[in-house]
């Protein structure tokens, strides 16, 4: 009996597994053998070895692009982490609908097409007409072209991206926050700790599974999100926002050079899994 279980239980899983084969494992290896050769207009030329790898890493371009997407992803995740955690925080010392309301409205834009989201922050920032400008000018101040400025381009891609994953790390870290028992916190007010205390001492330490997990996902969310920077700003002014999946994406579907795109995307892999195992260390988490 226990066998038959064991084996229908193989047999559940067996769906999923041809599933994450074919659109994940197959292509995986499939980019991995690519990056090995000379592959343009979709036809496969000679072996050339790490030659792709190389010219990833002596390309300027591609090389500040990599630079860009670190500075982006850190600190659009670093925002979307702390203000988070202070939402969830104040969320959770609440209850009712107001509380429920919050929450809906924190994961509005989770959800949204990340197109959609950026067309509509394109829009706010345009120079004329935008949102921003208008407000802007109503308090006496001139109107920036916030999409044509390098630094005000990268802001505004960083805050796009923090606006739309701030809701996510909320809900993540309160579902952390429910899941503490009660009966600590007493006890903690019982031994005369204050508010402070109460929260680095016991509320943190007992949330870290739910803040490392947010911090991965948004991590990996943001270091290989090219939608929002392509129709933001679509990399530029000068390559000011031109992230590395935006060079992947011209490399692929631009100048067809699907080698090198394909090594690309192998070193983007790789950085994400080091982003991971990083973080991982530094929490000193164990799996």
């Amino acid at each position: 009996m226990g066998k038959k279980k064991i084996n229908l239980s193989i047999l559940y899983t067996v769906p999923a597994s041809l599933l994450l084969i074919m659109f994940l494992i197959i292509p995986l290896i499939f980019a991995l053998y690519c990056s090995f050769y000379q592959y343009k207009y979709m036809m496969q030329g000679s072996f050339v070895g790490l030659a792709n790898y190389i010219e990833c890493f002596v390309t300027p371009r591609i090389s500040q692009s990599f630079l860009i997407t670190f500075i982006v992803t850190f600190a659009s995740t670093a925002i979307s982490i702390f203000l988070g955690l202070v939402l969830a925080l104040w969320i959770d010392r609440r209850s009712g609908l107001f509380a429920y309301f919050i929450e809906m409205i924190g994961l509005i834009p989770w959800v949204i097409s990340m197109v959609v989201a950026g067309l509509l922050w394109r829009w706010m920032f345009n120079a004329e007409l935008g949102l921003f400008n208008v407000i802007i000018r109503a308090m006496g101040f001139a109107g920036v072209d916030v999409i044509q400025n390098k630094t005000a381009a990268q802001v505004a891609l960083i805050f796009v991206l923090s606006w739309r994953t701030i809701g996510y790390a909320m809900v993540m870290i309160l579902a952390g926050l429910k899941g503490i028992d009660d009966t600590l916190i007493e006890a903690s007010h019982i031994d005369g700790a204050n508010s402070l205390q109460t929260l680095f001492l016991i509320k943190l330490p007992m949330i870290k599974s739910s803040v490392l997990l947010s911090t991965i996902v948004l991590t990996v969310s943001n270091f290989t999100n090219n939608t929002v920077p392509k129709v933001l700003t679509g990399g530029g002014p000068v390559n000011a926002t031109n992230v590395v999946t935006l060079e992947q994406y011209n490399l692929s579907f631009v100048y067809y050079e699907f080698g090198k795109s394909s090594a690309l995307s192998v070193l983007i892999m790789i950085c994400t899994v080091i982003i991971i195992a990083c973080y991982i260390k530094v929490a000193k988490y164990k799996i």
